[in-house]
């Protein structure tokens, strides 16, 4: 073989060879393309699951929010639960109160009216003609009068009789009043007509009331022992601004208590002038005292008086010393415990606190009560005294 033939052979054996890496290229080609496809389609995959997941976070991001105001909600419907029920219990108490309350005023109120109804039908035997609207009528209540008085053990219990119906007649005065003044303070209807007066010519009509229904009722029981109620005013008038009926109706109330419970004792009144932010030096006995301040924070540092009325009783009973001042509360076999009640009200109302304490080193207890006194009214010097 020549060189000719031989070259032509490697010629067709290098174009062979090129056909072959030429298809070979081709398929790598090929191959490269569907390389890149699929990477392309696992570049696309892996953006889908990326974008999946981030919806899945989202998602859970909602859910855990989701709970947070589900739990949220529950602690509040627990909160709503626990109030209901304390709700409820409150309702409930009222309820029972309420019920005792009006056990207590029908027994208290029947026992007045009870005896009322017996002395007049006694009172009607002895003065039969008593009750007839007539001519004749009247001169036969003449004649029976003429009779009675002329049969004195039957005077004698005719009087008694009379005296019973006052006293009684007097005692459903007040539970009646009692009743109504508590109904207005608790639903905020208790109103005070205010007006400049000297507070101790009040304690001393109150004195003079309370002293003359005491010898009214020693004279029903035979009693020979008056109460002694001292009283020594300071020199100078203690002007208050205050509603005087009501402040007679707590003078009374106190000292009703403390004769009730002296025991025949004398009792001990007194009124003094004194700072509003310093009336808690005025009692060495501070630490043991039911103290119960008004909300009256701008009289802080005014002027204001103290009132004290001091028996030598038995005390206070320290069970109902920390609630003395609370409805139904007493020790008493007459009442129904409102008195207390309602002078605390009616003292608060105008500005002042009240308190009380048992006596240290002595027998007996001291209620006391504050008042502003009347130094913010104009004062007429003519006049010598404060006026609205």
């Amino acid at each position: 073989m020549n060189v000719k033939d031989l070259l032509t052979v490697k010629t067709g054996e290098l174009l062979a060879k090129t056909d072959e890496l030429r298809e070979a290229n081709e398929s790598l080609y090929v191959a490269n393309k569907e390389i890149r496809k699929k990477i392309e389609e696992l570049k696309n995959a892996k953006n889908d699951l990326t974008e999946a997941e981030r919806d899945l976070l989202v998602a859970n991001d909602k859910v855990m929010e989701t709970n947070e105001r589900f739990a949220l909600t529950n602690k509040e419907l627990a909160k709503v639960s626990k109030d209901l029920v304390a709700v409820q219990e409150e309702i409930k108490q009222m309820v029972i109160k309420q019920k005792e309350f009006v056990d207590i005023a029908a027994h208290e109120l029947r026992t007045p009216i009870q005896a009322l109804s017996g002395n007049f039908e006694l009172i009607e035997t002895d003065i039969p003609s008593l009750l007839h609207n007539s001519v004749e009528g009247k001169e036969a209540t003449l004649k029976e009068f003429e009779n009675l008085v002329k049969d004195k053990p039957r005077l004698e219990q005719f009087t008694k009789r009379l005296i019973s119906s006052y006293k009684n007649s007097q005692r459903l005065e007040k539970l009646v009043n009692d009743i109504l003044v508590t109904s207005r303070i608790e639903n905020n209807k208790l109103q005070l007509h205010k007006e400049p007066f000297n507070l101790n010519e009040k304690i001393q009509n109150v004195i003079n009331d309370v002293l003359t229904k005491v010898r009214v009722a020693s004279l029903h029981t035979n009693s020979l022992n008056p109460i002694d109620i001292v009283f020594e005013p300071q020199n100078d008038p203690v002007i208050v601004y205050a509603d005087k009926i009501k402040i007679f109706e707590v003078l009374s109330n106190l000292m009703n208590n403390a004769i009730k419970f002296s025991n025949g004792e004398s009792i001990t009144i007194s009124a003094i002038k004194s700072q509003n932010n310093d009336d808690k030096t005025n009692h060495e006995n501070f630490d043991e005292v039911e103290y119960r301040k008004s909300d009256k924070e701008n009289e802080r540092d005014n002027e204001l008086v103290i009132v004290s009325i001091k028996d030598k009783g038995k005390g206070i009973d320290d069970e109902i010393l920390p609630r003395l001042f609370d409805k139904f509360v007493t020790k008493s076999e007459k009442g129904i415990g409102l008195g207390l009640y309602i002078s605390k009200n009616i003292v608060e109302a105008h500005g002042g606190s009240i308190w009380a304490q048992n006596n240290e080193n002595e027998k007996g207890a001291t209620v006391s009560f504050s008042l502003p006194l009347g130094t913010n009214m104009p004062y007429d010097t003519s006049l010598g005294s404060l006026y609205p």
